[in-house]
This record gives C-alpha cells, sequence and structure tokens, in this order.
C-alpha cells in the first residue's frame, strides 16, 4: 500500500538544517570507522563525542545546547588509555555517562554542571566505576527502565553489571563470534545482539541466556540490530552476499524471515539505525555517507514505508537527543546530533503547521520522563515495570530535576500497583526524643553510658564494678562510682519504645540532670575557623623505582563491604582473575617488574570476599569466601615460592557467604566477622573455635569496628542504623541510632580515643556523606560532610596522632583527607591528595614506618590496575631540623598484642604502650631558641602619640620661631662700621 492512501502525521516531517554559523566547528573528531560505535551519544545536559589525541581515549563534553564556535576551547574528558569504542549517557542521569574501550574497561563516570564544564578540568573528576575485562569492549548500553543496569558487550560475551553494587551479575558467552551490537527491549526485560556469525539472539538475562536464534544478514561485514521500543518488533542493518547494504525489519517471535528488506545501495559504510517510539519515526545514517533516510513503522505491510531522504554534509556518527528537550512550539518532533569529519550539526526535524501559536497535541504524545521504574536491585529480584511517560505540553509539564551524580534512586521503596512497579518514596523516621523536666521538680538519674545494659539482664552480670567508658566525662565518672550496681547496668537506647523500665534510685544514688545534647545543623553560616597544623599536608608519589610494576588481571570485583587492597610492613597481597578466588601476595623486599606469567598466588575453593592481615603477624593473613569459610594462610618467610591451595586453618560457622573479616585492636587471635545470614561472630584463632556472638541483625551488615579499647563493637547496618555492642557480656545493642540513610554501603571507625564514631555513607540525594557521632548520644550526628555524588563507597582511615581520616575510593584519583575535632567546626577539610591515573584502594602503615625528619606523618600504598605505589603525606615546616613534637605526639604501638584471647575473653583489658618516634640526635622543636623579633616596616598605631592637624601646625610654628630666637642682640647688621652723616658731601 502507497504512503499517500495512508494517514500520517510525519509524512512531511523534515530536516532543517542550520546555518553554518549554527555549526559547531573546527573540532578534532576522532577517526574510529572500525569501531561500532555511533561516536556521538547525547543526554538532557550534554553532548560527548570521540575526538583526537595521542591514545585515542578521550571525548570531547559539551552543553546540549552549544551552538556556533567555541570561544572557551573544547572540553575534553581523557577517560581511558586506548581509543574509546562506545559510550552512552543514563537514561534517567543525565550526568552519568558509561564508557568501554579498546583498553579493555568499562567505567562509569559522573561529569559536572552544565555552568562549570568549561572551567572545571575533566581531568580531574572522578569515575564513579570501573569493571576491568579481558577482551576489548565493544558496546555498552543502559537499561531503559531500571536505574543503574548496564549491559556491555565483550568480544563474544554480554555481561550485565549492577553498577548500583559494582558486580558483573550475568556473563553470556553463547555467540560463535564477535558481538556487533545489543540492544535492550523497551520494558528493559530481554536484549537482542547481532554477531559477526551473521545471527541474531534475544537473551534473557534473569533467566538464564538464549530464548531465541536466527539468520540474520548474509553478509561479513559489520551489522546493527535496534529493538523498535516495547514493540515486538526489530529493525536489523547490514550487508547481503552481493555486499549491498539493506535493512531488514524482524518479528521477536520468529526468526524463520524477516518482514520487509529495504536495499540501501552499495557503500561500504555501515548503516546506524535510531528509532523514535513516540512517533515510529525510523532514521537510518550510514558512516560516510552524505544521506539521511527517514522512514516511519507501520503496523500493516509493508511496516516500513520509505524513500524520504536528506543530504548533508559527510557523516561519521550520529545521535538523537532526549525528546525533553524539543522545542514543540515550532513543531520540532525530533533532533539528531550530526558528526562530520570537524564540526557537529544540531539538525531538527519540523512538521509543517499553518501556525504555530498553540500546542498540537496530536504530534506529541507522552514521552520518557527520565525518571526510573525500577531500582537495579528490584530487576535484578525478576521485578518488570514500564517506562515512565510524562507530556511535553508547557502548560502542565513538569520536569524532574536533574542533579549531577544522582545516578541511584536512594531511599525508596518499590511498590506494585495493579502489577506495574512504581517508586515511592519514604519518609525517614526520626526518634522522639522527651524533654525532660526541669531537675528542681523531677529527680532525673544520670544519662546511661555505653557499657550499661538493661536491669532485667542485671543478675548475669558480676558484681566487680565495668570501668567507665570514655565517652563520659570527667565529673561524671566521680558521680557513676557512687551509683548502684543496677544504675550502671541501664541500656541506653535511641527511640522511646526501646526504653526499658528503669529501677528507682535510692537514695544514696547521685542524681543529675541528664545531659541534653543540642541537635546541630550541618550547614553553619558562621562558624569559627580553627588553624589546622594539618591542612596543607602534602601527599608525594614516591620514585618509580619503589613501585612494583606489571600486575597481571587484577580482578576489580571484590564486593564493597572489602578493603580490596591489605597491606602490612612487609608484604600486600591484591585479587587476581581467575577461577578459584585467586590472592597474589606481593614482597616489599622484591620491588620492580612482576614476571609477565608463573608468579605464585593463594588458591581458594571459592570466590574470595574479603581478607586481612594479622595486625601482630605479618606472615599470617585471613580470608572470607563465598562458601561460608574462613581461609587462615600462614606466609613462609621471603614470600611465596609456589602455588598454595591448602590453608593452615579453616573456621566454619556462617551458614552463607561472607562480607567481612576484622582483627581485635589489642587481643592476639580474636577476629570478627559478618556474613550474609545476618550473623556477626567472633572467632578464637588459637583454638579455631567461635566464642562469642551477637544478635542478629536485620539486614544487611555494611560495616564492623572495634573500639581503640578493644571493649566495644560498633555496626552499621543497611536498616539504617548505627548500634554500638558490648560482645563479652551482652548479645543484644547497649545502644542505636539513625545511620546512613541510603543503602549503598556505609563504613564506621572510632575517632578521638573512642569518643565519637565516623561514618561514612550516602545520603537520600546519593550523595556521599562523612558523619560525627557522639558515642554517648547517637541519636543525632554532630555534623554531616557532604563530600560529592559518585557511588563508590568512601573508605575511611583515621590516624590517631594527627586526628586525620584519610577517604579513599574504587576507580578515582583522588583521597580526600578531613581533621576531626571534639569542637566546632567537627569535620575541617585538609588538601586532597591527586595521584597519576585512577587508583583501586589505598592501605596505611603503621606509624612507626613513619620518618619524622622528613616531617613525614603518614605513609601508604596505593592500588592501580596494573601496579602498587608507595605514598609519603608530610607537612611543610621550616626548621626541619628539628623534631616537630607539636605534629609527633607519642604513638601506641600498634603492633604488638597487649593480651592473649584467653584473656581478653576473661575480661581483661590491657591497653596499649606508647612510644616516642624522636629519631635519636635531633632536638624538639619546642626547645629551639627563640629567635629575636624581626623590626617592622612600619610602626603600629599608639593613640597616646597620635597628634591632629592642629597640633602639627603648632609645633611647625613654635620650631621657626626657636629657631629665630636663637640669634641675640644686636643683629649682625647693627654692628658694620661706617661714616657719620656729615662726612657725606655732596660733588
Amino acid at each position: 500500500m502507497a504512503w499517500r492512501f495512508k494517514t500520517s502525521k510525519y509524512k512531511n516531517a523534515a530536516a532543517k538544517f542550520p546555518k553554518r554559523e549554527e555549526w559547531i566547528p573546527e573540532l578534532s573528531v576522532g577517526n574510529l570507522m572500525h569501531s561500532c560505535g555511533n561516536h556521538i551519544k547525547a543526554s538532557g545536559a550534554f553532548m560527548a563525542f570521540n575526538t583526537i589525541n595521542t591514545g585515542g581515549g578521550s571525548l570531547g563534553i559539551l552543553p546540549v545546547s552549544t551552538s556556533g564556535r567555541l570561544s572557551n576551547g573544547l572540553p575534553q574528558l581523557p577517560a581511558h588509555g586506548d581509543y574509546i569504542t562506545d559510550f552512552e549517557f543514563s537514561p534517567f542521569d543525565d550526568y552519568v555517562l558509561a564508557t568501554g574501550s579498546n583498553d579493555t574497561n568499562i567505567k562509569v563516570w559522573v561529569l559536572p554542571k552544565q555552568e562549570d564544564i568549561y572551567t572545571s578540568a575533566l581531568s580531574d573528576i572522578n569515575a564513579s566505576m570501573s569493571f576491568p575485562n579481558e577482551k576489548r569492549v565493544e558496546n555498552v548500553t543502559w537499561n531503559p527502565v531500571a536505574d543503574g543496569v548496564l549491559a556491555a558487550t565483550v568480544f563474544d560475551t554480554v555481561k550485565v553489571y549492577d553498577v548500583e553494587r559494582g558486580d558483573n551479575k550475568y556473563a553470556f558467552g553463547c555467540h560463535g563470534d564477535q558481538i556487533q551490537s545489543v540492544s535492550w527491549r523497551g520494558s528493559g526485560t530481554t536484549l537482542v545482539t547481532s554477531c559477526k556469525d551473521k545471527n541474531l539472539r534475544i537473551l534473557d538475562p534473569r533467566s538464564g541466556g538464549k530464548v531465541l536464534e536466527g539468520k540474520g544478514h548474509d553478509g561479513i561485514k559489520d551489522s546493527r540490530v535496534l529493538w523498535l521500543g516495547d514493540k515486538d518488533f526489530l529493525v536489523s542493518t547490514g550487508f547481503n552476499r552481493d555486499r549491498r547494504r539493506e535493512v531488514r525489519l524482524w518479528d521477536s517471535r520468529s526468526f524463520g524471515s524477516s518482514l520487509h528488506c529495504i536495499d540501501v545501495g552499495n557503500s561500504t559504510g555501515t548503516i546506524m539505525p535510531f528509532y523514535d517510539r513516540d512517533t515510529s519515526m525510523l532514521f537510518f545514517i550510514g558512516k560516510g555517507d552524505n544521506q539521511i533516510k527517514y522512514c516511519e513503522l507501520t503496523d500493516k505491510s509493508p511496516f516500513i514505508n520509505e524513500n524520504f531522504i536528506e543530504r548533508t554534509e559527510q557523516i561519521k556518527g550520529a545521535a538523537m537527543v532526549p525528546k525533553r528537550l524539543m522545542n514543540v512550539m515550532e513543531g520540532e518532533v525530533n533532533r539528531l546530533l550530526l558528526l562530520t569529519s570537524s564540526a557537529i550539526i544540531p539538525t531538527p526535524y519540523i512538521v509543517p503547521r499553518k501556525s504555530y501559536k498553540d500546542y498540537h497535541e496530536d504530534l506529541f504524545p507522552d514521552t520518557s520522563s527520565g525518571e526510573p521504574t525500577l531500582s537495579s536491585s528490584s530487576w535484578f529480584s525478576g521485578q518488570n515495570g514500564q517506562i515512565k511517560l510524562m507530556t511535553l505540553n508547557p502548560s502542565r509539564r513538569s520536569d524532574p530535576v536533574s542533579t549531577p551524580g544522582h545516578l541511584f534512586l536512594g531511599n525508596q521503596a518499590d511498590t506494585v500497583v495493579n502489577g506495574n512497579t512504581s517508586r515511592e518514596t519514604t519518609p525517614i523516621q526520626k526518634p522522639v526524643i522527651s524533654k525532660p523536666e526541669p531537675a528542681s521538680t523531677q529527680e532525673i538519674i544520670s544519662p546511661p553510658s555505653v557499657n550499661q545494659v538493661s536491669s532485667t539482664q542485671a543478675t548475669n552480670i558480676p558484681d566487680e564494678p565495668e570501668d567507665i567508658p570514655d565517652s563520659q566525662s570527667g565529673d561524671s565518672t566521680a558521680q557513676t562510682m557512687n551509683q548502684t550496681d543496677e544504675e550502671k547496668e541501664v541500656i541506653q537506647h535511641s527511640s522511646v519504645e526501646d526504653i526499658p523500665p528503669v529501677s528507682t534510685p535510692t537514695a544514696t544514688s547521685a542524681k543529675r540532670p541528664v545531659k541534653v545534647v543540642q541537635i546541630k545543623t550541618p550547614a553553619k553560616v558562621f562558624s569559627a575557623g580553627r588553624l589546622s597544623k594539618f591542612k596543607y599536608l602534602k601527599g608525594r608519589t614516591e620514585h618509580k623505582d619503589k613501585h612494583i610494576v606489571n600486575i597481571r588481571k587484577l580482578s576489580t570485583t571484590i564486593p564493597g563491604e572489602s578493603d580490596m587492597f591489605a597491606v602490612n610492613r612487609t608484604r600486600c597481597v591484591i585479587p587476581i582473575e581467575g577461577a578459584g578466588g585467586l590472592l597474589q601476595v606481593l614482597e616489599f623486599s622484591r620491588l620492580g617488574r612482576l614476571q609477565d606469567t608463573g608468579v605464585p598466588v593463594l588458591q581458594h575453593k571459592s570466590k574470595v570476599l574479603d581478607y586481612v592481615w594479622d595486625p601482630f603477624d605479618d606472615g599470617r593473613l585471613v580470608v572470607a569466601c563465598d562458601d561460608a569459610k574462613i581461609w587462615v594462610w600462614n606466609i613462609p618467610e621471603g614470600g611465596l615460592t609456589e602455588t598454595l591451595t591448602e590453608a593452615s586453618q579453616c573456621l566454619q560457622g556462617h551458614m552463607e557467604k561472607i562480607y567481612f573479616v576484622r582483627f581485635h585492636p589489642l587481643a592476639k587471635d580474636i577476629l570478627v566477622s559478618a556474613s550474609y545470614d545476618m550473623s556477626v561472630r567472633i572467632w578464637d584463632l588459637s583454638t579455631g573455635t567461635e566464642v562469642l556472638q551477637v544478635e542478629e541483625h536485620p539486614d544487611q551488615v555494611f560495616s564492623a569496628a572495634w573500639s581503640p579499647d578493644g571493649k566495644y563493637l560498633s555496626t552499621v547496618c543497611k536498616d539504617g542504623k548505627l548500634r554500638i555492642f558490648n560482645p563479652r557480656k551482652y548479645q543484644s545493642p547497649l545502644m542505636e541510632g539513625p545511620g546512613p540513610v541510603g543503602s549503598r554501603g556505609a563504613r564506621v571507625i572510632w575517632v578521638l580515643d573512642g569518643q565519637y564514631l565516623l561514618v561514612t555513607g550516602f545520603s537520600s540525594k546519593n550523595e556521599r556523606c562523612l558523619s560525627l557521632y557522639d558515642t554517648a548520644d547517637l541519636a543525632t550526628p554532630l555534623e554531616t560532610v557532604k563530600v560529592n555524588a559518585a557511588p563508590p563507597i568512601l573508605v575511611p582511615y583515621y590516624d590517631e596522632d594527627s586526628h586525620t581520616v584519610f577517604l579513599s575510593s574504587r576507580g578515582e584519583n583522588q583521597l580526600y583527607a578531613f581533621e576531626v575535632s571534639e569542637e566546632e567546626p567537627y569535620l575541617s577539610p585538609l588538601s586532597s591528595f591527586v595521584g597519576e591515573g585512577l587508583h583501586q584502594a589505598f592501605s596505611f602503615l603503621p606509624k612507626i614506618t613513619c620518618n619524622p625528619k622528613e616531617v613525614e606523618f603518614a605513609r601508604a600504598w596505593r592500588l592501580t590496575s596494573t601496579s602498587v605505589e608507595p605514598v609519603s603525606f608530610t607537612v611543610p615546616r621550616v626548621k626541619m631540623e628539628y623534631f616537630q613534637d607539636d605534629l609527633f605526639p607519642d604513638t601506641q604501638v600498634t603492633w604488638e598484642p597487649t593480651m592473649t584471647s584467653a584473656e581478653w575473653i576473661s575480661g581483661l583489658n590491657n591497653q596499649p604502650r606508647t612510644i616516642s618516634v624522636q629519631p635519636a640526635g635531633m632536638k624538639k622543636l619546642s626547645e629551639a631558641p627563640v629567635e629575636a623579633p624581626k623590626t617592622s616596616k612600619y610602626d603600629s598605631y599608639n593613640p597616646d602619640t597620635y597628634k591632629t592637624d592642629e597640633q602639627k601646625k603648632e609645633e611647625l610654628l613654635s620650631a621657626m620661631t626657636n629657631k629665630l630666637s636663637v640669634q641675640g642682640d644686636p643683629l649682625p647688621q647693627d654692628l658694620a662700621e661706617g661714616v657719620d652723616s656729615d662726612e657725606w658731601e655732596d660733588e
């Protein structure tokens, strides 16, 4: 049926090519014709395209509304070490960009705001996440419904990633050759691929793989396939046996034969297909062509109405702009960005109408709103949904606000309505804190402390008094000593509902008002400044002859609960790709280049999830695996000489795979672990048995940390709560409080001698945050600092001597630093360290390894994808010939245990000794001779000596008078001799 007999609103839509002055000219466009990518993509905020550089691994980034010649230069993102094969913006975040490269890596980037794109150095922005692969990455594409689900093709394998968790969830190697394109169905349920073996395949990742396979194009050259929205149709482009280009339409339920075929001529350029699900408009653009073929998909034969061709410059790549950006009041129904050899041509498609004064509702059906329907976890659990829609009518339009880096939906719950899954924001319920009455009218018990438990459990408590926790003040210590044992064993809970009955105090009991903690807002408009000695700390990567290089196949799939990189004074351990959970142990005594093959490893029987060194034994390594086992290895002196497969010890007790393991800071052989069975268990390695267990958590335990004195254990859980336990006495928590609201991960550490908890996590807007809590009151953080918006978890390391916390994360090049204080501002930013290239992790060494002569207060090793590099952190000082005793207090000996496991279990609390790090022969700075003050150039103002203008005038006249009065009488002319008047004669 000819098109002239069919009614179509878009039949006469035509390209409106802009004038040359509206092009974006003089661009260094990359020449990547052998890549299956389109070389240019667009979001609601930016356009990105391949550019020329030495390695080909850069993208040009411009605001999507850019027009005309660039006056501020071209911002470029150096994303990869080799040319970028494909890239795509997230459909739900205009600032998030996924890239794939010939360097075998997939990366996810968070771009700065549009207004900052010309002023920010794109080389300094952080890669959100990196997924290394064994072979070149060909395609990357986001799921159109679920947030954070990314599909990619790596040679003959399709991989599906959960970007939120940093995991490769599925991998399908059912193709016979290189995959050339991949496309999601509009509902995000299945994928279709085209392959060099000439077959088309439909895959369902969540049900196990291939659903349908059939013959595609007969030619051997590149082919493309595109799913047409949520319809049952597919369109493919390729070559026939005669090497002529063709376009075919397929029914996704049967690949017996195509429904329609169009001959597009005998040019050699691969045809790029584009489809608009709202208008059913199809565009076919060949690489190297100077034509755009515009068609329309119909519901009846011939299905594709074609033969509308527009002529333009020779095209190297093309992209469609999101429909949200269309100028609907001018009849713009689509917009293409055409990439030529040196320019970008924005090309709108306009439907002619007599007047554009009114909004033409018939031309603009509801379009994608740019909001996700599902979270990644919901999609991977099997839920389905449809694309959320919005109107383009300007009078009824309400676009969602796009925030840079807002990749995932945090603090939200999935709800199913009539079979469709939607997202509803769940408000956070804050605990209700009752206000105490004045002490004059109410007797108030002193606030319970961290080591207190309920009176209902007091029968199991020993009679000897418990040590007063460090979080209590000095005056409260004396008062607490006068309390009864029953009063001392009262649990502090964060909410009123959880408070157990408290016994009435006796007449001899000490009574004092409850400590009322004032809730401090994170934003302080006027805050007193504090001079930090470490504000201008300097991080420096040491010379390359101290590096370990040529690391092969570093695995980056270790879960986010693990630090990934473990170091002690002698050696380090890193994960290696391969079956059986491989760990490579590298000796610092053998620096330099590793051999290409044959490096010995530790081999496990299942995937490795976490690993830590024994702080008191540089040769003992503990490894947690997903088979619920904990392996204990003893590394031989001098390092590994062969691959080891049998550990010296294996601990079993957990029912499911283990999140993490952590050693006790003071007691030898004490280890804590957390598992997917929601249990937190404490082990004694000297006997190889489980000795203690705390109450099960209701959800995943993100992190756990021992207090510096080794008495308490803190945890942060996915249910959004912080907990503090006294594991030697009680299974239930001593204290609970609200933690980070995000569900993407968190870390907790103790700071300031155990008086405070420092927590890293995510806000409700998925911004990475740093929060400080007082251990005496977990109801609200003292201060919360927003770091930035990026998916990786911030991993903290705290240096007690300098009160400095370092924050690292995977796939970035920046290490953040903050100083922690007991006074406002509690968290002060310090200078950050920016390394060359991206790192995977940092691991810090004990203080004893630092060099005080160079004012080095911290030392770490930095893990990149191919090397291990030492990094030194120093403080600039003038008098470096003196020992800077104000920066180096006596440090704790953390590399020696203070008690055995049996002693700790029995209740002993031995604290570590301290030593001075002052080098021999160096004098202290505090004992240096005091220099005489230098004469200032200008005298300071003194009100006693200040003279007014009148005083100055009077002094000047007085000086002149005195000068005249120094001459006595007579005057000099009076002494001159002459003649009498009668001696004068007239002549």
